[in-house]
């Protein structure tokens, strides 16, 4: 089957600024390095990395609004810069500051204004728009308000209504719940868990809220210094996993009490700890996580160590953003006591 988006060596590179219009240009900066990858279609894709890592430059080349330096990309089959036109009609980008609506225009007016671009009458429009307006807040009163009294996560949801309803092959979301309070958040990341589901919509989403990824991403990317790389998806499953503990003690403590219990909890092997805003965490592979887990409570609660969490999923995103982003926290991390 042939990929969604095919990404190959893609390189950006913007030009370094003048300091003054007679002095010599600063050296260029370079915002992706020779990226590549595939999204198959119907997946969520998320990235993640830090700001200025090259998230939202990505997406602007994917849906056409920036030329790449170097590299090809390809969506559904097209190059997007010998097919530029073919390509932006069949995506939709929500970006995080939008500027493109009318403020003088009704929320309704803004929507027959833009949908009509694609050829989309009123009747249709009226048509798909429900029940997400609904489902969004946006009931036929609120679109009928001017777009200039909109609070800001009003014409967050406008901007995703707008997205929606075009039903394009391909949704690219940019910080998708900026901006959105929970209740709002929580409704965006329903809609595109069902109705993108639904209709198998290609995602690729860019996100710093590391909820939106772990509910939505079937895939996840790692940005950072414009280098792209694949982290992979949390997967249920027998074998050996990861096993992390939170305690409310001291690691001397802590790493005292798994030396004194270690023939009680089998093959405990090396652990990690890190001491963090007064916790300690436990790290360690286990043959049977659950079994490891199951002793190490016992443990700890004979040693009248309180346990604050415990998590046994194959990846982390909080810790491997961090290790990725923070050379030093991923040294100290790395070593075992």
């Amino acid at each position: 089957m042939e990929p969604a988006i095919s990404v190959r060596d893609l390189t950006k590179r913007f030009p370094g600024e003048r300091p003054q219009p007679w002095s010599p240009p600063r050296s260029e900066s370079i915002a992706l390095d020779r990226v590549s990858f595939d999204v198959a279609p119907g997946e969520v894709l998320s990235l993640i990395g830090p700001n200025g890592a090259g998230k939202t430059t990505l997406l602007k080349i994917l849906t056409t609004l920036l030329r790449p330096t170097a590299g090809s990309v390809r969506v559904l089959g097209h190059d997007v810069v010998a097919d530029e036109a073919w390509v932006r009609a069949r995506v939709a980008l929500v970006t995080n500051s939008e500027r493109s609506f009318y403020y003088r225009l009704t929320g309704w007016e803004n929507l027959r204004f833009f949908c009509g671009l694609y050829n989309l009458g009123r009747a249709e429009l009226a048509e798909r728009i429900h029940p997400m307006a609904d489902d969004l807040g946006l009931t036929p009163a609120v679109l009928a308000r001017s777009y200039r009294a909109y609070s800001t996560g009003t014409q967050r949801k406008l901007q995703f209504l707008r997205a929606f309803v075009l039903d394009t092959p391909l949704l690219f979301l940019d910080e998708p719940t900026s901006s959105l309070d929970p209740v709002s958040s929580e409704e965006i990341r329903r809609i595109v868990q069902t109705e993108c589901r639904r209709r198998r919509q290609t995602v690729v989403l860019s996100a710093n809220n590391l909820v939106d990824v772990e509910r939505l991403a079937d895939r996840v990317a790692f940005i950072h210094h414009g280098r792209l790389e694949m982290i992979g998806r949390a997967a249920d499953g027998p074998g050996p996993g990861p096993v992390r503990v939170t305690l409310r003690a001291a690691p001397e403590r802590v790493d005292a009490a798994l030396r004194a219990g270690r023939s009680t909890v089998g093959a405990l092997g090396e652990w990690a700890l890190e001491a963090r805003a007064g916790l300690t965490v436990v790290r360690l592979v286990a043959e049977n996580p659950e079994a490891t887990a199951t002793a190490l409570l016992d443990l700890f609660g004979r040693q009248h160590l309180a346990i604050d969490q415990i998590d046994l999923r194959p990846f982390v995103l909080e810790e491997e953003f961090l290790r990725r982003v923070d050379p030093i926290l991923g040294e100290a991390e790395e070593g075992g006591l």
